[in-house]
């Protein structure tokens, strides 16, 4: 990896924090499930070379990951897709350091990120690091309860495939009409089928959808923005789903909902992915 910051290429994050603990006991926090699970998320099978595990965030996120390399006390390469989907990310976490304090240090590179993103992300692996601190600190858990937004993203290759059409649009989304119009979102897991009202819908051909979705006795709407970009030779296909925080329903009521919708937008973006590569080179 470059040693030198400055030459970093554009598309490359890397976050550092320096806590006053030894190396052995920051390794730990970052490679056993239990102290895995105070900080980052759930983690099962264990990290080990070879393996494909997943860390599971409890409120409908996660990551598949695929590890590379575990060097003890030192070193952690795996690769990740956020919701299995989208452009896999090469991960390194490094540990240097001495009896008294210890630099954890995050590597996060995936060609061809968008300036936007980038930013993004190094905001995200400042919350983490400071997490993990927190509880290398305090010995207390410190992750957070869940996120208020369900996002995540798809690569779709070059194709005349148009999911951003109202022809296209169907093929992937789970939406239904109610009449002439966009009605229904549909979500199907294993709690069986459930319909939401849609409203608000508002398509520019091949670059944005938004729509809201009602949830029963919310007292506000969710809102959703589906943007299609040029990324690396084909298309990013990206989803924003907000709104979870105030529906003014329990606590308990509200995850499980936003649970069950990652899961449904996370087969939904699989579902442009696989039609995009079905289509590739087809009108």
């Amino acid at each position: 990896m470059p040693e030198d910051c400055s030459r970093l290429p554009e598309d490359w994050v890397r976050v550092s924090t320096t806590v006053h603990q030894p190396p052995a006991t920051v390794w730990r926090a970052l490679t056993e499930p239990q102290g895995l699970a105070m900080w980052l998320g759930r983690v099962d099978p264990p990290m080990a070379p070879g393996v494909a595990t997943r860390i599971d965030f409890g409120d409908g996120d996660f990551f598949d990951v695929e590890v590379d390399l575990v060097r003890a006390y030192d070193r952690l390469s795996f690769r990740w897709r956020f919701l299995g989907v989208g452009p896999e990310a090469q991960i390194t976490w490094t540990v240097t350091g001495d009896d008294r304090s210890s630099t954890f240090t995050v590597d996060d590179r995936c060609p061809g990120r968008p300036p936007s993103e980038v930013a993004q992300l190094k905001e995200g692996w400042r919350d983490f690091t400071e997490r993990l601190t927190a509880y290398l600190t305090t010995g207390a858990q410190s992750r957070y309860r869940w996120r208020q937004v369900i996002d995540g993203g798809a690569h779709l290759p070059p194709t005349r495939w148009r999911p951003l059409r109202e022809d296209g649009v169907f093929e992937w989304l789970p939406i239904g009409t109610d009449g002439d119009r966009q009605g229904w979102f549909f979500v199907v897991d294993n709690d069986g089928p459930r319909r939401f009202a849609i409203t608000d819908w508002s398509m520019v051909p091949d670059r944005t959808l938004t729509f809201s979705v009602a949830i029963p006795q919310a007292r506000a709407l969710t809102t959703c923005e589906v943007r299609l970009t040029p990324h690396e030779g084909g298309t990013h296909l990206r989803v924003q789903h907000e709104g979870w925080g105030r529906l003014g329903l329990t606590d308990l009521h509200s995850r499980g909902l936003r649970h069950r919708f990652a899961a449904t937008w996370a087969a939904a973006l699989s579902l442009a992915e696989q039609t995009a590569h079905t289509r590739q080179g087809s009108r």
